[in-house]
């Protein structure tokens, strides 16, 4: 059992900031190679957590361990439909004990869809249509993810940084929308 909560500034300093990385067994090289390990959370919820059409969330599991955080906002612009808005995630993150890459057993699998889900809703509800943006690391699990939900690369800043932009487009999001149920 888990819940989508709003990530407030103490729960990404003692939930993340001070748990994640301290997973045992598991070397300081491995974990520095995590593209997220440097993220400071709590400074993040810090700057984006009261500006308007920002949210940082978080999945709280019954066992009080934050799962994985994301943050998002909701003035972005599509860059396959330059006429249209989209939601831009700038932070999503499972937390590493769910990564089975890093731990031989991960606790709650599906976390960074959950929440990939969530803003697909957050986006519709807002009349976005469902789409997403984003710029993801540049691994192959992480660029294999992001394809298989159905985004598309559109590398709008690509050679700006070694991230991958992505969009989900609305097409992808109302069939992804309608798998869940959430639309006829």
């Amino acid at each position: 059992e888990a819940e989508i909560i709003r990530l407030t500034e103490d729960f990404a300093r003692e939930k993340i900031d001070k748990l994640w990385w301290k997973i045992p067994n598991v070397s300081v090289a491995k974990i520095q190679d995590e593209g997220d390990s440097h993220w400071n959370w709590e400074n993040l919820v810090q700057h984006y957590n009261h500006k308007i059409l920002h949210e940082c969330v978080a999945i709280l599991s019954s066992e009080s361990y934050l799962e994985g955080a994301m943050i998002y906002q909701f003035n972005a612009k599509s860059n396959l439909e330059p006429n249209k808005g989209s939601v831009y995630i700038g932070w999503l993150a499972s937390a590493p004990h769910n990564r089975n890459w890093l731990v031989n057993q991960t606790f709650y699998k599906g976390v960074g869809s959950v929440l990939l889900y969530w803003a697909v809703r957050e986006s519709y509800s807002a009349g976005l249509g469902g789409r997403i943006s984003l710029e993801s690391l540049p691994t192959i699990s992480t660029i294999q993810f992001y394809e298989n939900k159905g985004f598309v690369r559109t590398d709008s800043t690509q050679s700006a940084n070694d991230l991958v932009d992505y969009e989900l487009p609305e097409t992808a999001a109302l069939a992804w929308l309608k798998r869940e149920g959430d639309l006829p």
